[in-house]
């Protein structure tokens, strides 16, 4: 074997922007492989003093310092390395990361330390970043929704001592007309003012997140029925007394609000934000720019005749086959061809006019009737795989199939039925659900596996995934939430994260794919950016019944 030399070593380290040194603990002395490239590392002059220890260690600040020395001195005890990061004190008040990793080794008679130092800037910024949307929304900088749900279990507590508090659900009256009479970037200009009034009109104990796209979640502390009512009135007034500046000229906004006392009676965070909805359903039935405080006597009969009315529906549909997919293609580039789907689901009415997802999904999950749409869609995606054999299929999943054990195994055995198909179909489940409930996660996506289907982690970036989750979860694909894809080419914001989201899956060996995909400068800067699939709208728009989804003898004939 070719000996490495001491030059080898040096461009090494200056090509990974780190250096080595060589700890002499009698002498104090501090050698290093390459002093110019060691000076780039620290922020140092190039002819500044390196080789003494203490001069080095006046670098840290004294708290980083005696943090650093203790895991030194452990390392040197125990006989074993040690790992420590710390900021450097630099020139003109310029901070820097620091990685440093050691051991030490015995040369003869004496004790040195071999250590590596490296810069770690950009991956502190990128945990800076992502420790930041694990509580606040990137577009608004108000909390997000996980978090918000979090300040809501505490004011629950409260409200159970005593403390007297309400959640108000803010929604903007038709953000939809107004992207499409505008656009996306006006409509984002109006969520952010929105943000603004609302943060400017409650109180400082209080709190304001956004949880979904057009809506907002209050957190009133201290508020009687009084309160509650000049609090919905001000957020009223604020939104419709001034129209919001934008780039497109001012634009006339208003809001709907629902509201709900949080007591004793109230048994947890979930049941608060239905009683917010319920309320918010109400004020819509009013007009815009309206009003309504939850009423358990009134609104609950409301909320069961709806409920009973929706489960009629879906179960009339699910016997009377009229629940169906539609397929919206993934492509790895523009210009190649469809092999790849979503399944997404539909359902017609009875007069055969199709009713949209949100419509019928969250009343079936409500009525704990998603595990059968969930079974439905994949029976579905596997008919059609043993009819089309050049395709693959995504499936979206709901948490509520996973968590119970009879479903959870009736969807596993119909994958394992169905063996011969696994390896062209992917599971997706979504972020949020992932992160509540992981251990039990882990074992449903572990049985998937094994039988040979992939599994994709949907809407990421919309909640917190830890690196020990993303590990532990071994998930094959990582689909990038659509809102920090659309209009990427012109926000920088979403190009850092979406860079951040792409790093993450290359450090485990993920595929990723872009949602939202709406145009041709969106679609080339995320394969620059080196997304490996995309979907949305420009690549296709999701088709009930496809050509190539019709039966081989059906198309033959039609061609002819």
């Amino acid at each position: 074997m070719q000996a490495v030399g001491p030059d080898t070593v040096k461009l090494a380290l200056e090509a990974a922007g780190q250096g080595m040194f060589e700890h002499d603990a009698s002498t104090r002395d501090l050698r290093w492989a390459d002093p110019a490239a060691v000076a780039s590392v620290l922020g140092v002059d190039d002819d500044a003093p390196t080789n003494d220890y203490g001069l080095f260690a006046d670098l840290l600040a004294p708290e980083d310092c005696a943090r650093r020395e203790g895991a030194v001195m452990s390392a040197r005890e125990s006989g074993g390395s040690y790992a420590i990061e710390y900021a450097l004190r630099g020139e003109r008040g310029v901070q820097r990361w620091i990685e440093e990793r050691g051991s030490w080794m015995r040369f003869g008679d004496t004790e040195r330390l071999i250590g590596v130092v490296r810069r770690i800037d950009e991956q502190k910024k990128r945990e800076a970043q992502l420790s930041y949307l694990a509580c606040y929304d990137d577009l608004t900088g108000t909390l997000n929704r996980a978090r918000t749900k979090e300040e809501l279990r505490d004011a629950l507590d409260a409200a159970r001592d005593g403390r007297p508090a309400a959640y108000l659900l803010v929604a903007i009256d038709d953000l939809g007309a107004l992207n499409a009479d505008f656009g996306f970037d006006v409509a984002d200009q109006v969520i952010v003012a929105t943000a603004q009034r609302l943060a400017a009109v409650i109180g400082e104990q209080d709190r304001c997140g956004r949880v979904a796209g057009s809506k907002f979640g209050l957190i009133v502390h201290d508020a009687d029925e009084a309160r509650v009512r000049a609090c919905a009135t001000a957020v009223l007034n604020a939104l419709r007394e001034d129209v919001v500046p934008t780039s497109a000229g001012g634009v006339a906004v208003s809001v709907c609000v629902g509201a709900a006392q949080l007591g004793p009676n109230v048994d947890n965070a979930d049941a608060a934000l239905a009683m917010a909805e319920a309320a918010l359903d109400e004020a819509r039935q009013l007009g815009p720019s309206s009003w309504s405080l939850f009423n358990e006597r009134t609104e609950l009969t409301t909320v069961r005749r709806r409920n009973t009315e929706m489960s009629d529906v879906i179960l009339t549909a699910l016997n009377e086959r009229r629940v169906y997919l539609a397929f919206q293609p993934i492509v790895p580039d523009l210009h190649d061809p469809h092999t790849k789907y979503e399944c997404l689901i539909r359902m017609a009415g009875e007069g055969g006019k199709e009713v949209p997802a949100p419509a019928f999904i969250p009343a079936a999950e409500r009525l704990g009737l998603v595990h059968l749409l969930d079974r439905r869609v994949l029976e579905l995606a596997t008919q059609t795989l043993m009819r089309v054999p050049d395709i693959c299929l995504n499936v979206n999943l709901s948490w509520e199939t996973v968590k119970d054990p009879l479903w959870a195994e009736g969807y596993i055995a119909h994958l394992r039925a169905h063996r011969h198909l696994a390896d062209r179909i992917t599971v997706e489940l979504t972020e949020t659900q992932v992160v509540d409930t992981i251990e039990s996660s882990i074992e449903f996506v572990s049985e998937i596996k094994a039988i040979g289907a992939n599994f994709a982690i949907d809407d990421f970036g919309a909640g917190y995934t830890s690196f020990r989750n993303l590990k532990a979860l071994d998930i094959d694909v990582l689909k990038i939430d659509g809102s920090f894809v659309s209009g990427v080419s012109s926000s920088r914001e979403n190009q850092l994260f979406v860079r951040t989201l792409l790093d993450l899956a290359r450090n485990f060996g993920m595929k990723t794919v872009a949602e939202w995909v709406d145009n041709e400068a969106d679609a080339m800067l995320l394969k620059g950016l080196g997304v490996d699939y995309l979907q949305g709208f420009h690549i296709g728009k999701p088709a009930a019944r496809p050509e190539w989804c019709e039966p081989t003898g059906l198309r033959t004939q039609a061609a002819g």
